[in-house]
């Protein structure tokens, strides 16, 4: 922990050296965006206090009886560009992981909405998560959830020729403990209100980080 958290930026087009900043120790699987604006580069990303979420994640510990935390804080690091300190920034209090934005139109750009799976009182990722950067971080996230369903990382489908950037569907495979087996579940991007569900015959097994393909301006979205 006396070591601090090191970010390295490059140039992505020369592959120089930009800077290097030390930040407050932390960890983190999965990145949300980066921003560069008003002289600084904001970093957001899922964080932890240490890297003992890792261990939680050994399957001898998720078989175990005891409740697994595999969740982070949504924050932000804002690195000033001229070298100053490093800003550390809690963005939401709600526990989540596995983040989505539209990244087709807000990769490397502002944005306001977040997606993910979170943990709503039950045991590890039991529900989908909608989270505004625009409101309080003490309550800025709406919920979907079921009981004895477990979802899967939300991919957010944009609908075609939208403006708001929530405009869309979110698609998530959700494993049905009670009728062992799990379905496609389609969600309303901006309120997380169902629209409608297509049952598997058997377990769909999890994954990580798929995408929905398509051109919305060209016709027909396909997956």
């Amino acid at each position: 922990p006396k070591r601090g958290t090191t970010f390295t930026v490059l140039d992505k087009e020369t592959g120089a050296l930009a800077g290097r900043w030390t930040a407050p120790p932390l960890f983190a699987f999965h990145h949300v965006n980066a921003v560069e604006r008003a002289g600084a580069l904001e970093i957001d990303l899922v964080a932890y206090d240490d890297a003992s979420v890792i261990d939680d994640l050994y399957l001898a510990r998720l078989r175990g009886p005891e409740r697994v935390r595999a969740v982070g804080r949504l924050t932000r690091l804002t690195l000033p560009l001229d070298g100053g300190a490093v800003e550390t920034r809690l963005l939401s209090d709600t526990p989540m992981e596995l983040p989505r934005i539209d990244y087709p139109r807000r990769q490397g750009r502002p944005y306001r909405y977040v997606w993910g799976n979170g943990q709503a009182g039950g045991d590890f990722l039991d529900c989908i998560l909608k989270i505004d950067l625009e409101g309080d971080p003490a309550a800025n996230a709406l919920t979907w959830k079921e009981d004895r369903a477990w979802p899967g990382e939300p991919v957010f489908v944009r609908r075609p020729g939208a403006e708001a950037e929530d405009d869309g569907v979110l698609l998530s495979v959700v494993l049905d403990a009670r009728a062992e087996r799990s379905f496609l579940l389609v969600l309303d991007a901006a309120t997380l209100v169902e629209i409608a569900r297509a049952e598997a015959p058997e377990i769909v097994t999890f994954g990580f980080h798929g995408n929905f393909l398509g051109d919305p301006e060209d016709g027909p979205l396909h997956a």
